[in-house]
């Protein structure tokens, strides 16, 4: 086997929200290899984990989005990590069951984590939309008007590519572009870590707007893990208890560097059984 596929980041604790599973424009080939090459004590999927209104309208389901499905299971059942599923706004539909659980499976509403040295309230975050009949439409078309434009995202970087430049998020553009979009993310991390307080929590660990960040407001620690969509980021709790937003291109970095050590460790260890096999040799050199 080679030993590449063989190699694997240890964490404590991973978190992981908006990977759209149904959508037919995400990063999950980059999540699978993720996956594949991590293993943690706890794995949180914070909301949005299976996108039911893609489903709903047609989708993209596929094979890789079920082997994402097949890596956490094996996780499950091979490394037993434990798996917390938090309902998001497009997983609406297991809404009904919750809480439940089966072996080390949980799905619930909200998640309290104990930190290294403060509480966090972990949810997806959806909890300050407005509920009612229209404006639920209007997210649902404007998740639509979303897939589509990750859609023209992909070909317009396609061309970008081919002329020698930099992939560009034309959502990412829009909303820090529009004046309107910087202020509800503004208003939206603001009441989260004002809810946070409300549960005797000194962080939030959110996702569901799919803007990444780690800052302080006030004294509570904002946390946002973005998406698999375009950002492929993640939080992360390191072995020592240390909390950190990461991305799949720092992932990868550390990833090979990790694989260069064993690589090197792995050749120091056959040379050295290579001089053993010699020294026991029954041949002698003769003068």
């Amino acid at each position: 086997m080679n030993r590449q596929n063989k190699t694997k980041l240890e964490y404590r604790t991973i978190f992981l929200s908006d990977t759209h599973l149904g959508m037919r424009e995400t990063g999950i080939k980059k999540l699978n290899h993720f996956l594949a090459h991590v293993r943690c004590k706890a794995l949180v999927l914070n909301g949005d984990f299976i996108d039911g209104w893609a489903l709903k309208r047609g989708g993209g389901w596929k094979k890789e989005h079920t082997r994402c499905i097949r890596l956490i299971l094996k996780m499950v059942e091979k490394r037993k990590t434990k798996v917390i599923y938090l309902r998001g706004n497009h997983d609406d539909f297991i809404s009904n069951i919750l809480p439940f659980a089966f072996e080390k499976i949980s799905i619930c509403e909200r998640y309290i984590f104990q930190g290294l040295n403060r509480k966090y309230l972990v949810l997806h975050g959806d909890c300050f939309d407005t509920f009612s009949t229209k404006r639920k439409w209007i997210a649902k078309i404007g998740s639509i008007g979303y897939d589509n434009l990750i859609r023209f995202n992909r070909v317009y970087n396609r061309l970008r590519k081919l002329r020698g430049k930099k992939p560009f998020s034309l959502s990412a553009w829009a909303k820090a572009k529009v004046k309107g979009a910087v202020n509800h993310v503004q208003r939206y991390e603001e009441s989260l870590a004002e809810m946070a307080k409300k549960f005797q929590c000194q962080g939030m660990i959110c996702g569901h707007i799919h803007v990444a960040s780690d800052r302080m407001i006030g004294d509570v620690r904002y946390l946002n893990s973005g998406d698999w969509v375009e950002s492929n980021t993640c939080i992360v709790e390191q072995m020592d208890g240390k909390l950190e937003l990461l991305s799949y291109s720092s992932f990868v970095k550390e990833l090979r560097s990790a694989q260069a050590v064993e690589n090197l460790n792995q050749s120091i260890s056959s040379c050295r059984n290579s001089e053993q096999n010699f020294s026991h040799s029954p041949f002698k050199a003769v003068a």
